[in-house]
C-alpha cells in the first residue's frame, strides 16, 4: 500500500508513528481553556510532520481535520508519505462521521482508503457502529465491518457487540462478543470478553476480565485473564497493578506479564512510572516461572510558561547482550508544547535511541500544529 521504494522497515516505523501521533492528539488540553494548552477533544485541524535527522528516509506527514454542522461531525485523517517521485503523496485516508440518530443513539461510520492493486485511495474497509443508551443505564454498541473480497466487492468481515450494564451500586460489567465468518456460516460467534469492575472501597477498584475463544471443535476455551487493582495510597498518588495470565500448550493459565504503574504529583509535576515484569526476558536467567523486570518507563510532565508543558519519557531495559545485565536507559523522548499564535499550538517531539556505540542519538523529530478553529 505504500510507495514501492519504501522498505518494510520504513513502513513499520511509519505505522508506529501514525499510532503515536493519533494518541498524542488525544492527550492535548481542552479548548475551553485557551491559556492552558492546545484543544484536546475538538481541534479544528492538526498537522504532524516527521523528519529523520539521520537521513535514512524522507519525511512524512499526517493531516487531521474536523468539521461540525447540524449535529454531524466529520473527522478526516490523511497519511502522506514519499511517492515514487520523492514528493509526499496521500497513501492512506480515514474518514469518520458521527451523527445523532435519535434519543440516546449515535451512529459512527468509518471509511478507510489506501493505495493498492485496484488503484489509488481505494476503499479497503468500512465500519458502522450503532451506539445506544437505555433508560436503565445499560449501553450497547454494535459494530459491523466490511472489506472488499478478491473481486473488489464489499463483504462483511466481522461484527462486534459490546454491552455495559450495572450489577449494583459499585459493580459494572461489560461483555464484548465478536462474530467472524466461517465456511458454513456468514457470521459465527467466535470470541467473548467479559470484564467486571468493582469498587471495593473508596480507595480500591478491582477489574477482572476473561477472554474465551471457540476452538476447532466448537467448544469455548479460556485463553487469557487479566486482574487489575487500582489503589489510592496517598494524596496525589495512585498505584495500578495488573496481572495477565495466558493459556499454555496444555490449556493451563500461567502468569505471562505483570505491570505496576505509579502515578503521582509532586512540586507541580506529574510523574507516571510503569514497570513490566515477565518470566520470558532475553538476557536474564530466571528459575522456573519467576518474574523479572523487562522494562521501566518514566514519564514526567512539567508545566511551562503561557500554559505550555514539557514531557520527558525515559524507557529503561536490561542489557540483552549481557546475562543479567544492568537496567539502563535505552530510549528518551522529549515533548514540548507551546502556543505560537492565538488559537494555534505547536508540539515538538524528539526521540533518542541507543546507537551501536551505546549512545542516545536523535532518530526522529516530529512537529505538530493544532488549530482550535
Amino acid at each position: 500500500m505504500m510507495a514501492v521504494r519504501m522498505s518494510f522497515k520504513c513502513i513499520a516505523r511509519l505505522a508506529l508513528w501514525v499510532a503515536l501521533t493519533s494518541a498524542a492528539l488525544g492527550q492535548q488540553k481542552s479548548e475551553s481553556q485557551p491559556n492552558n494548552g492546545p484543544p484536546q477533544q475538538r481541534p479544528a485541524e492538526n498537522t504532524a510532520v516527521r523528519s529523520y535527522p539521520g537521513g535514512e528516509m524522507a519525511g512524512s506527514r499526517v493531516v487531521r481535520t474536523r468539521t461540525e454542522s447540524g449535529g454531524r461531525e466529520v473527522i478526516s485523517e490523511s497519511v502522506e508519505v514519499p511517492g515514487a517521485s520523492g514528493r509526499l503523496e496521500t497513501a492512506k485516508k480515514t474518514t469518520t462521521e458521527t451523527v445523532a440518530v435519535g434519543s440516546g443513539a449515535v451512529r459512527v461510520q468509518r471509511d478507510v482508503f489506501a493505495n493498492g492493486p485496484q488503484g489509488p485511495l481505494t476503499l479497503i474497509e468500512t465500519s458502522v457502529a450503532d451506539q445506544q443508551k437505555f433508560p436503565d443505564g445499560t449501553s450497547r454498541t454494535t459494530t459491523n465491518t466490511w472489506a472488499p473480497d478478491s473481486g473488489g466487492r464489499l463483504t462483511q468481515s466481522s461484527r462486534e457487540v459490546t454491552e455495559t450494564k450495572s450489577l449494583g451500586a459499585d459493580v459494572r460489567q461489560t461483555q464484548t462478543t465478536r462474530y467472524l465468518p466461517t465456511i458454513n456460516e456468514p457470521l459465527m460467534e467466535s470470541e467473548r470478553v467479559l470484564k467486571t469492575e468493582r469498587r471495593v472501597r473508596p480507595d480500591l477498584v478491582q477489574t477482572d476480565s476473561q477472554r474465551n475463544i471457540r476452538d476447532a471443535n466448537g467448544q469455548w476455551q479460556t485463553t487469557e485473564t487479566r486482574n487489575q487493582e487500582v489503589r489510592t495510597v496517598g494524596r496525589g498518588e495512585v498505584v495500578e497493578e495488573e496481572t495477565v495470565r495466558i493459556a499454555n500448550s496444555d490449556g493451563k493459565l500461567t502468569v505471562s506479564e505483570k505491570t505496576v504503574t505509579n502515578r503521582s504529583t509532586k512540586n507541580g509535576s506529574d510523574q507516571v512510572v510503569t514497570e513490566s515484569y515477565s518470566p520470558y526476558t532475553p538476557g536474564l536467567a530466571q528459575p522456573g516461572n519467576a518474574l523479572a523486570l523487562t522494562q521501566r518507563t518514566r514519564v514526567t510532565t512539567t508545566p511551562t510558561a503561557n500554559g505550555g508543558s514539557q514531557t520527558i519519557t525515559e524507557t529503561e531495559a536490561p542489557d540483552a547482550a549481557v546475562l543479567n545485565g544492568q537496567v539502563r536507559v535505552v530510549a528518551r523522548t522529549v515533548e514540548t508544547v507551546r502556543q505560537i499564535r492565538p488559537d494555534v499550538w505547536e508540539t515538538r517531539r524528539q526521540t533518542f535511541v541507543l546507537d551501536g556505540s551505546g549512545r542516545l542519538v536523535l532518530t526522529t523529530d516530529d512537529k505538530e500544529e493544532t488549530k482550535a478553529r
